[in-house]
């Protein structure tokens, strides 16, 4: 009786075995995508930060109720994605600083080339007339910077509350909420409005009424790239973003 048990065991064993030397039949991920949010107010490149705004895909090819996966967006609005299954997606422009936009359905990507999708989005805010100089020298030997903008509201209308505007200042060329040295990150360098946009522009033009300063100290020697940003009180609360501008600080 245990000669035919032990046999039994080593059959069982056997075809275990075989069943995991089996050949995994599944293709790798070979299929790639990119495109751009394009602002939809001046059908340019949509300007963020990189990593700060994101795409969010749900592969509908082989689930009814997929989990939803997350496409980094570049500092200049672009994105590239690979190593994806080709099969047919649902897309959309996530969680940036716009007015919510459609889900863009049954997206086709395939592996034998390289699909392109673009998203067009309407900004909250625009940041305007973007100035930066240096002045005078403080008590401690550092060099103010002033930065200033406007703002401008494409669409006024249910306009969530605008919170704040921040200067944003990096040592490398990705600047914003993502990359910025944290020394300027404080409270004390941002202009604190959280008022609705009839108290801060005209309803009809979307034109802001005042231009805003903000002042701060930088050191002597170093290359700094800057900008401002604004944002709503939103369910993400992300910056619209002046471009990007460079100080060289002698």
């Amino acid at each position: 009786m245990k000669k035919y048990i032990y046999s039994f065991l080593v059959a069982v064993s056997v075809m275990g075995l075989t069943s995991c030397m089996e050949v995994d039949n599944f293709d790798e991920p070979e299929a790639q995508i990119s495109g751009k949010i394009i602002d939809k107010t001046t059908g340019e490149n949509y300007l963020t930060d990189q990593g700060d705004v994101h795409l969010r895909i749900w592969e509908k090819s082989y689930s009814l109720n997929p989990a939803p996966q997350d496409l980094n967006v570049k500092g200049d609005g672009t994105y590239h994605r690979e190593k994806l299954f080709a099969g047919t997606y649902d897309m959309l422009a996530y969680d940036g600083s716009w007015w919510p936009c459609d889900t863009i359905r049954n997206v086709a990507i395939g592996k034998s080339n390289s699909a392109t999708q673009n998203f067009e989005v309407t900004p909250y805010l625009k940041i305007k007339d973007f100035q930066c100089s240096l002045g005078e020298e403080t008590a401690d030997g550092m060099v103010v910077l002033t930065m200033s903008c406007r703002l401008f509201a494409p669409i006024t209308e249910e306009l969530p509350q605008v919170r704040e505007i921040r200067p944003f200042i990096s040592i490398n060329e990705h600047c914003g909420a993502s990359n910025h040295l944290d020394y300027y990150y404080k409270d004390e360098y941002r202009i604190n409005l959280r008022k609705s946009w009839s108290a801060l522009g005209d309803m009809t033009t979307g034109e802001g009424n005042t231009t805003y300063e903000i002042k701060v100290p930088v050191k002597r020697g170093y290359h700094y790239w800057v900008r401002m940003g604004a944002n709503v009180n939103d369910v993400h609360m992300k910056y619209n973003y002046s471009e990007i501008k460079e100080v060289v600080v002698p």
